[in-house]
């Protein structure tokens, strides 16, 4: 997260899978590394303090994990409008071959769909 907070994103992208997807708020689901590092770019932008809070790991074989995790949120909207928000993340992270983990289904809004 340290990459987000300080707006370096050459380094978030390197988080993510090369078949990675992306929940966007709306539920969408945004594949491809170039349409990820879009949304990627805004989030930047604002370098927002995120902090996780709970997390769970449970494993799935040796090579892939589900994540899920509670987070906060502060950061500046480009108006200069003060944003804050909370919610719940639920993940898929794969191993690669170096033994890092990275995302392959980042879905930061997983609270969304049960709100209603």
């Amino acid at each position: 997260m340290d990459c987000i907070r300080e707006g370096n994103l050459k380094n978030a992208m390197t988080c993510f899978d090369q078949e990675a997807v992306y929940m966007d708020k709306d539920g969408n689901a945004i594949s491809g590394l170039a349409n990820i590092e879009k949304v990627m770019a805004n989030l930047c932008n604002m370098k927002p303090d995120i902090k996780i809070y709970k997390h769970k790991n449970i494993p799935v074989g040796n090579d892939l994990i589900y994540r899920l995790d509670k987070w906060t949120m502060t950061a500046t909207d480009p108006q200069g409008n003060p944003i804050k928000m909370q919610g719940a993340s639920a993940h898929i992270m794969r191993k690669n071959a170096d033994g890092v983990w990275l995302w392959l289904v980042d879905n930061p809004f997983a609270a969304l769909f049960f709100a209603d």
